[in-house]
C-alpha cells in the first residue's frame, strides 16, 4: 500500500489539468486556417493559366501549411497567469 504522501504526490500531478496553448497560439492555427480557405478559394476562381492560380494561391498555401500552422503549435507563448 502507498504511503499517504505518496497518493498526494500522485494527486497533486494528476490534478493539474492546464491546455498546453494560449490564446494567441490558438489565433496564430485560426489565421493558418482561414489563409488555407483563402488560397483555396483563389485557386478555384483563378483561371487555369492565371497568375492567381499558378502562383499566388499555392504560395499562400505553402506559407499556412509549412510555416503559420506549425509556428502556431511549435510557439510556446506565455500565458497571462504566468
Amino acid at each position: 500500500m502507498a504511503k499517504p504522501k505518496e497518493k498526494e504526490k500522485r494527486r497533486a500531478t494528476f490534478q493539474k489539468h492546464e491546455i498546453p496553448f494560449s490564446k494567441k497560439n490558438f489565433m496564430v492555427l485560426i489565421v493558418g486556417i482561414v489563409i488555407i480557405f483563402i488560397g483555396f478559394y483563389l485557386m478555384a476562381i483563378g483561371g487555369v493559366d492565371s497568375f492567381i492560380a499558378i502562383t499566388l494561391a499555392p504560395i499562400l498555401l505553402f506559407l499556412a501549411y509549412v510555416i503559420i500552422i506549425p509556428y502556431g503549435i511549435l510557439k510556446k507563448f506565455k500565458n497571462g497567469k504566468d
